[in-house]
């Protein structure tokens, strides 16, 4: 599973626009007055202008090579972004993935992390920059009731859970690419702000082609097959 597509809303998108083409220093694909979006390598992350929105927010994660690590927190710092720390760390090792991360804030206050996975054969030679930013490899589903909610993306998608699944968090999918459908209640790590549902629509690449819409519309999951090479 490979996410292709993440488009979410967004309350500032003149600020979006500086935030992930400025100062990320992504590359614009599309640019339109209700639409922005960005190539994230094998993905693209775009916003459409939301006015409604006031406080909601999204989890979104971007997949870094497994050794660039410490190049990329000070990337981030280099450029003025503070991280988010949790007991005074702002570097987080989770032992059950194999997996370093770190997170921050855009301009709507999502949640935004870089994760680099150990067990991929992924290390890249060249100065951290927005090419090493290899694909969107997570995106957050607030829900009631995650075990229902899985349960239907698993069966429509033919997807399994990936890294552990419970009654308030389930990892969908595989290490390239994951939905996070979490409890609406359950905070997030590690700022624990408790999560809001807006709007999201996904593009992704799996065993089948299929749709899904959930969470009385607001959430569209598409999927295509992956092709045998």
């Amino acid at each position: 599973m490979k996410l292709r597509e993440v488009l979410l809303g967004t309350h500032s998108f003149e600020a979006m626009k500086a935030f992930y083409g400025s100062l990320l220093d992504m590359e614009i694909v599309e640019e339109s007055p209700l639409r922005l979006s960005f190539r994230v390598g094998e993905s693209v992350l775009a916003f459409q202008e939301s006015p409604h929105m006031k406080n909601e927010f999204y989890h979104v994660a971007f997949m870094i090579p497994t050794n660039k690590f410490i190049e990329a927190k000070q990337w981030l710092i280099s450029r003025g972004i503070p991280l988010v720390s949790r007991s005074g760390e702002d570097e987080f090792f989770f032992e059950h993935w194999n997996a370093t991360a770190m997170y921050f804030y855009d301009p709507d206050h999502n949640l935004v992390e870089f994760i680099a996975h150990h067990t991929l054969d992924n290390a890249a030679v060249e100065a951290f920059g927005p090419d090493s930013l290899l694909r969107i490899s997570e995106i957050g589903l607030p829900v009631d009731n995650v075990p229902e909610v899985s349960r239907k993306i698993t069966e429509m998608f033919q997807l399994e859970s990936w890294g552990g699944a419970g009654q308030q968090f389930a990892p969908l999918g595989e290490v390239d690419g994951l939905f996070i459908v979490v409890d609406k209640q359950r905070p997030w790590f590690p700022d624990d702000r408790i999560p809001t549902v807006s709007s999201i629509s996904i593009l992704f690449e799996g065993p089948c082609s299929a749709g899904l819409s959930l969470h009385n519309g607001l959430y569209e999951l598409r999927s295509n097959r992956v092709r045998a090479s």
